[in-house]
């Protein structure tokens, strides 16, 4: 997620407080005592939604750009492990490190298809065999659709936040492309669809 989302963290994190429908698609993946890695983790919105018989304390670790956002997420979950960093890059762990990954609304920040794919055999190469990832993106509001064309963004579209319109970027990612993206990386998919009308999502293995 990016650092300008610390400009507005507290009124971006009261939006982010309840989980999401399709977290249920997730918890029946994960299996007692596994470790998970969190892209975007944001608030830890997620970590919250997750019963810690199921994900142990300790067991989870968030990735963000925002520090004002892991500041809440340490808050919350202070036996967790929280890092700001750049999911754009290389990410800081060893290989064959985690059962399950999460990238949940925080894919379609990766602006070329360059770095989606670098980030994804980053994943690929820090999950254990047979270990999942499961992402979920926009699907981006029509309402967008004209202020972005017209101003030729076709594939990455500005979308304001709140009343004071803070600026955020998202790649336009649908559920056809990210299984694209995943098989590209090496991976098996078993679920690709939009969710409620509302979410593209994606479940894969290694």
């Amino acid at each position: 997620m990016p650092a300008q989302y610390d400009a507005f963290a507290d009124d971006f994190s009261q939006t982010r407080n309840r989980p999401w429908p399709e977290f249920e698609i997730l918890k029946p993946e994960i299996k007692k005592g596994e470790r998970i890695l969190d892209l975007g983790c944001g608030n830890a919105r997620l970590r919250t939604s997750l019963p810690e018989d199921l994900i142990a304390p300790g067991a989870y670790f968030g990735l963000d750009l925002s520090e004002n956002l892991l500041k809440i997420a340490r808050k919350n979950h202070p036996k967790d492990h929280f890092f700001r960093h750049d999911f754009s890059q290389k990410l800081p762990f060893g290989s064959d490190n985690f059962e399950v990954i999460t990238a949940i609304a925080s894919f379609h920040h990766l602006l070329s298809k360059k770095e989606q794919i670098a980030l994804l055999r980053e994943c690929y190469r820090i999950l254990k065999p047979g270990g999942k990832i499961f992402i979920t993106t926009w699907k981006l509001p029509q309402k967008y659709f004209w202020s972005n064309v017209l101003k030729l963004r076709f594939k990455n579209w500005l979308i304001p936040f709140g009343k004071e319109k803070h600026p955020r970027l998202y790649r336009r990612v649908n559920d056809r492309e990210l299984a694209r993206l995943l098989k590209k990386a090496g991976f098996s998919v078993s679920l690709a669809t939009l969710f409620e009308d509302r979410n593209y999502i994606a479940l894969a293995k290694k």
